[in-house]
């Protein structure tokens, strides 16, 4: 049975990663059998990250590539019936997501101060002090690494927003009046795009990155069918 190494649900999620939201959306999807663990410490994954899976003898991280280890190990189609150029328009948005607007809302959690106290109390407010006075700036100092290495940290607040607003405005026009991505049933794209928006909407964060999100009364509205069909335990999203 596969294992899924992922923290525990959080910030109004079914996890505070859009990365394990993504991944979870795909196994249930391949109707695989599997099981969680909680697990909060990345550097027990194979690649420093979370989620992360062992399957057989198998350690695998990287949500990506642990699509294509199902997709070949399993035989799981998570595009069947979709054309070439469909399975094309599906990698690019998933691309769009996980490697641009991902970026926004690690910097709408970590660097917006307001947000950065929920945050902090959440990840490290069980560590032991003195760690809880250490690790949560340490990391914050990290991550704004990992955000002017990307290239959006090199950029002011309005503009990181503006960005992405730009690719939420661009999602919602993929989608349009479509129930999924596709039509009526979800594919992989859906697994990446429900896991960042998901992150976006249902957090409790007020920013202009959620008010951006929520302006698109389709990508509200996607984002409540993708919960609703994943994860229904979780009842109606927040507010």
């Amino acid at each position: 049975m596969i294992i899924l190494f992922q923290p525990p649900p959080g910030l109004g999620a079914a996890n505070p990663s859009p990365f394990c939201i993504k991944l979870e959306v795909l196994l249930k999807m391949s109707e695989l059998p599997y099981k969680i663990k909680i697990e909060g410490n990345p550097g027990k994954g194979p690649t420093g990250k979370i989620p992360f899976i062992k399957d057989k003898k198998n350690m695998m991280g990287d949500s990506g590539l642990i699509q294509r280890y199902l997709e070949n190990e399993y035989k799981v189609d998570f595009d069947a019936g979709l054309t070439d150029r469909q399975k094309a328009d599906g990698l690019a948005y998933s691309r769009l997501a996980d490697e641009h607007l991902y970026w926004a809302v690690v910097y709408s959690r970590w660097m917006e101060d307001e947000n950065w106290a929920i945050l902090k109390k959440i990840f490290f407010g069980k560590l032991p002090i003195p760690l809880r006075w250490i690790i949560p700036g340490i990391a914050r100092k990290e991550l704004g690494k990992a955000l002017h290495g990307h290239g959006i940290g090199r950029h002011n607040r309005e503009t990181i927003y503006a960005l992405a607003g730009e690719d939420l405005t661009a999602i919602s026009g993929f989608i349009g009046d479509r129930k999924f991505a596709f039509g009526d049933e979800p594919k992989a794209v859906d697994a990446a795009l429900y896991g960042h928006l998901s992150g976006i909407i249902d957090a409790p964060f007020d920013t202009p990155l959620k008010r951006a999100a929520l302006s698109h009364d389709n990508l509200v509205a996607y984002n409540a069918r993708m919960r609703a069909r994943f994860f229904p335990e979780l009842g109606a999203p927040p507010g």
